[in-house]
């Protein structure tokens, strides 16, 4: 065996033991989060899917079922993850919600788990840097709200996974445009659709580009048009099986779930808390999400992502100027580089242009993400590989590793609220005057706090902020469950805030009945407080 082949069979085992250690620490946290605002409500929706699915089937055998008493109950929102997780319980008779929402984390964990892998796989062939495609992954791991979220957030999250697997398998497939790899694009596409409405966009402009580039004469176009005509069709076909929603009339309810998502979220008005006011989110500024992103992630990350934008964009803007001539088409390398710039711009143009609801920071957009990391390994290698001085090369190599340790540290100290992270910007500034807990997270610490200091049989527990307290009571085993009894302030022994306003009822505590008992600080800061009642 050569030096070369050691040394590459060396990378592989450290690689391993590195995503080992990893996975083992994490899946050894996950009961420590909290639960989201939406997960009872996704939940319930999963468990009407699956009883329909099941009775349609069942219904070949059994004509006493009367099928559209099931399917009048389903919604039009999306249904894989939740699918998904109602399928694993069904099939391991689990029926405890609280072992249900366990399952949820573990599982929306293990698929962020496994798209980091993809994601390494996908830098790897495109840079044909082993350590790059480490660095990749770690980009992720150093950015705690994302992590955090990786646990709990199965709209987000799993959303930015299959966004992963997207990009994978368009590789792939502009490499080697077969049979098997049109199947798992088009299959993949379609997976990315029935989780968000936002699918369409990085679909849309991969179809766009694709054509563009492969088939702008007739010659292409018939040479492809098995592909296309394939793909086409899986993608349809798939879209269809993967939301029962759709089985019984998929073209009027396709229109009518796009609809009505759409309309949903815009008349969705909730208050953010934005550079130290209270505004309703139909009134926030264009700049929201922008904003939101900059000051939520690692500021070398950031760094790196612009300088490789500047240096990437130079590139393909000359490029594309040469396409003009369709004797020329992009290479591959180019092509995913051309596809990812243009996603990530033409998203953000489209929620800042056509969506006037916005609230969660930029958490709908987390599936941009992997293209921020995609563009810092651009920085990253041409910093590295070019006749730069060894202090600059070395001076950033230490910056990754001195934020790295920090943000690591700083997510073990302040675990399991990760979701709270702001960059090192103005981290004092940015505490103070912008959300910290919009989803109410926070709410499972809060009430395991009461139960563990109060050793009354019955609690009664109340809240002021935007969310409930419903989610987080049914994550409690059965034994807190039996104490704790959720009810408005007037009969509360204890009221949690969790700082989040609601948008007409937001009441105000009454000092003289109530006074502090618990609070809740992330870097110092008081995130959600706990008030209990003067006897």
């Amino acid at each position: 065996m050569n030096k070369i082949d050691s040394l590459k069979k060396k990378e592989i085992y450290i690689s391993y033991i590195f995503f080992s250690i990893f996975f083992i620490i994490c899946w050894s946290q996950i009961e420590d989060f909290g639960v989201s605002l939406d997960d009872e409500i996704y939940y319930l929706n999963g468990v009407k899917t699956y009883n329909y699915v099941k009775n349609f089937f069942l219904s070949f055998f059994n004509n006493d079922i009367v099928l559209a008493e099931y399917r009048n109950q389903l919604k039009e929102w999306p249904i894989v993850f939740e699918l998904l997780i109602i399928f694993i319980c069904d099939m391991l008779d689990v029926n405890n919600i609280e072992k249900i929402y366990l399952i949820s984390h573990q599982v929306n964990f293990t698929i962020f788990f496994i798209s980091l892998l993809f994601f390494k796989t996908l830098i790897y062939k495109r840079f044909r840097n082993s350590y790059i495609s480490t660095v990749s992954v770690i980009f992720f791991i150093i950015s705690p709200r994302l992590l955090g979220e990786s646990f709990y957030n199965s709209r987000d999250i799993f959303f930015m996974s299959l966004f992963i697997f997207f990009i994978y398998s368009s590789y792939n497939f502009l490499k080697n445009k077969n049979f098997f790899n049109t199947i798992k694009i088009s299959i993949i596409s379609a997976l990315l659709i029935n989780t968000k409405i936002l699918g369409i966009i990085p679909i849309g402009i991969f179809c766009l580009l694709y054509i563009y580039n492969f088939l702008n004469t007739k010659e292409k176009l018939l040479k492809e048009k098995y592909i296309i005509i394939l793909f086409a069709f899986t993608t349809l076909i798939s879209i269809y099986l993967f939301w029962p929603y759709l089985w019984n009339n998929p073209f009027k309810n396709l229109y009518v779930a796009f609809r009505d998502i759409l309309i949903v979220h815009e008349n969705l008005v909730v208050i953010n808390y934005y550079f130290g006011d209270y505004i309703q989110s139909n009134l926030t500024p264009w700049h929201y999400r922008i904003v939101w992103f900059l000051i939520t992630t690692p500021l070398i990350i950031i760094f790196l992502f612009f300088f490789g934008i500047i240096y990437i964009g130079s590139q393909l803007t000359q490029i594309i100027k040469r396409t003009l001539n369709k004797k020329y088409n992009i290479n591959n390398d180019k092509f995913c580089d051309l596809l990812l710039l243009l996603i990530f711009f033409i998203s953000f143009f489209i929620v800042i242009e056509f969506n006037d609801s916005k609230f969660g920071g930029w958490r709908h957009l987390y599936y941009l993400y992997p293209i921020v990391v995609y563009f810092s390994m651009h920085a990253l290698q041409y910093i590295l590989n070019n006749k730069i001085n060894y202090i600059s090369k070395l001076l950033l190599i230490l910056l990754i590793s001195m934020t790295s340790i920090y943000n690591l540290y700083w997510s073990y100290k302040n675990h399991p609220h990760q979701y709270i992270y702001f960059n090192k910007l103005n981290t004092k500034y940015f505490m103070k005057n912008f959300d910290l807990d919009w989803w109410g997270v926070t709410h499972k610490n809060s009430i395991e706090y009461i139960l563990k200091n109060d050793n009354n049989m019955k609690i009664n527990i109340s809240t002021i902020g935007f969310t409930s307290l419903r989610n987080s009571f049914l994550f409690l085993n059965e034994k807190n469950k039996s104490r704790v009894i959720i009810t408005n302030i007037n009969k509360a022994d204890y009221i949690i805030d969790n700082k989040m306003k609601r948008l007409r009822n937001y009441e105000e505590i009454n000092k003289k009945k109530f006074m502090i008992y618990y609070i809740l600080k992330v870097n110092d800061h008081p995130v959600a407080e706990v008030y209990k009642r003067i006897n």
